[in-house]
């Protein structure tokens, strides 16, 4: 098998998180692991908002 030539990656890898987006994921989560659906929804909604204001 010959070695054919590769490029180097160049994908830029997803920005991580921000800090209020790793919150509101988190608060979501809970509230879905305590059955409080809607709190979840709120969360969903939330990081709707937080999105289309901080990262739009």
């Amino acid at each position: 098998m010959s070695e054919a030539s590769v490029e180097p990656r160049t994908e830029i890898p997803p920005p991580r998180r921000c800090q209020e987006c790793r919150d509101i994921k988190r608060k979501r989560a809970q509230a879905l692991a305590d059955g409080d659906r809607p709190a979840a929804a709120r969360m969903t909604e939330a990081m709707g908002v937080h999105i289309w204001e901080a990262h739009a």
